[in-house]
């Protein structure tokens, strides 16, 4: 039996071929693609400033070590995200015969921070083992703070209440999670004084800023050249802090010195004297990138701002 096709249908078929072909978008309205940010979005953490003691003995950099697992210290690798491991023992070690014979006039250069740890992996856990890491001394590049309010959004794997982060960048991304700060920040100096100990150096931010190169979507969105560079994030309690630098600013001159990019920041920032106070030009966003949409206008402003 071969149904015919009343003559109402026959006429809308050519109209439906049509829209079929236009795709989705023509049948159910114009299709919703995101727009590309062209302002970074805020950040969830505070990033702190840290200024670490160099000073410790090698019994307070171990009392600092047992003060960590008496407090369940916690960390991820960023090439094993999926495990978490609870050290239960901290120890420096010589380092490998290879590495000693690299430093062979400086062998305490070939050291190692090894942590026995248990570790977790799995949907609730249940996978767990035991096993040792290292953290290889001279590959220590540098090491930051955070606290981070809503931590398992950013980190799923890490224990609950431990809210303060430590970053140790290294041959991987260590990320520790302390649930009290004075623990946080004992970890980051015994670390630091048991480089210094070895002649490595651990580098820290000098003035507790982040910044990277204006781009030509923000360069048009300010209505002007794109001169200087972008300040992303400052750090609670440093010196940029204390001046009254915000994410969002834009960093013109530095001592009467115009910034050309990011990497001529980064040089006038170095020669800057420990103690000595550096004249900033700022220029300011008058309101948030997502309040409303349009040109903003920008002030300028200066301030001064303290070399550590």
């Amino acid at each position: 039996m071969i149904e015919t096709i009343p003559p109402l249908r026959r006429a809308c078929l050519p109209a439906f071929a049509i829209l079929l072909c236009l795709g989705p978008p023509a049948l159910f309205g114009q299709e919703q693609t995101p727009q590309p940010e062209i302002w970074p979005s805020r950040q969830s953490g505070q990033w702190v400033w840290v200024a670490p003691r160099t000073d410790l003995s090698p019994a307070g950099v171990e009392a600092a070590f047992a003060r960590m697992i008496n407090e369940a210290t916690a960390y991820v690798e960023s090439r094993t995200s999926g495990v978490v491991f609870l050290p239960r023992k901290f120890r420096l070690t010589e380092g490998s015969a290879k590495k000693r014979r690299l430093y062979k006039e400086r062998p305490e250069k070939a050291g190692d921070l090894r942590f026995t740890c248990e570790w977790q992996s799995g949907y609730l856990n249940q996978d767990r083992g035991q096993t040792y890491a290292y953290i290889p001394l001279d590959a220590v590049r540098g090491i930051d703070l955070h606290y981070m309010p809503r931590m398992r959004e950013r980190f799923a794997k890490a224990p609950e209440g431990r809210n303060w982060v430590v970053n140790v960048f290294a041959d991987t991304r260590y990320s520790f999670f302390f649930s009290l700060e004075d623990t946080a920040r004992l970890f980051i100096s015994a670390l630091a004084s048991t480089l210094e100990q070895r002649g490595l150096k651990l580098s820290f931010s000098r003035t507790g800023l982040m910044w990277e190169n204006i781009t030509l979507a923000q360069a048009a969105d300010m209505g002007r050249a794109a001169e200087g560079v972008l300040v992303t994030r400052v750090a609670a309690g440093s010196p940029a802090d204390r001046a009254g630098v915000r994410p969002l600013d834009v960093v013109l001159e530095v001592n009467g010195e115009k910034v050309k990019n990011y990497s001529h920041l980064a040089l006038l920032l170095d020669g800057l004297a420990p103690g000595t106070r550096a004249a900033f030009k700022l220029l300011r966003r008058l309101k948030p990138p997502d309040a409303l949409p349009g040109p903003c206008p920008w002030e300028p402003l200066s301030v001064e701002m303290e070399a550590r």
